[in-house]
């Protein structure tokens, strides 16, 4: 997975497109560094459903995994804006 953000990433910057510009791109990224995160089985958990101007929206299939979001969101914030090497994610709305 990380191969095709990479290629996609390197076609970004040689045309010179802002990685801001491709909500695709964040709304990956930020997939890959929540099943970093809280492992492979996040997949049926949790779906990154939208990202814009900043706020990433997640829904959660239960309430278990919303409390275990809710008390990581600052960590992941930081990770998957680290990911992105810019200040992108402002917050996250979950539902």
């Amino acid at each position: 997975m990380w191969q095709n953000f990479q290629k996609v990433l390197e076609k970004r910057v040689n045309n010179k497109k802002s990685v801001v510009d491709d909500k695709h791109l964040v709304m990956g990224i930020s997939e890959e560094v929540l099943e970093k995160f809280f492992g492979e089985i996040s997949k049926k958990f949790i779906q990154i459903k939208d990202y814009k101007e900043g706020f990433l929206k997640i829904e959660l299939k239960n309430s278990a995994w919303r409390s275990e979001f809710k008390l990581n969101e600052k960590k992941i914030i930081k990770k998957i804006n680290k990911k992105l090497n810019y200040q992108l994610i402002k917050s996250i709305k979950l539902f």
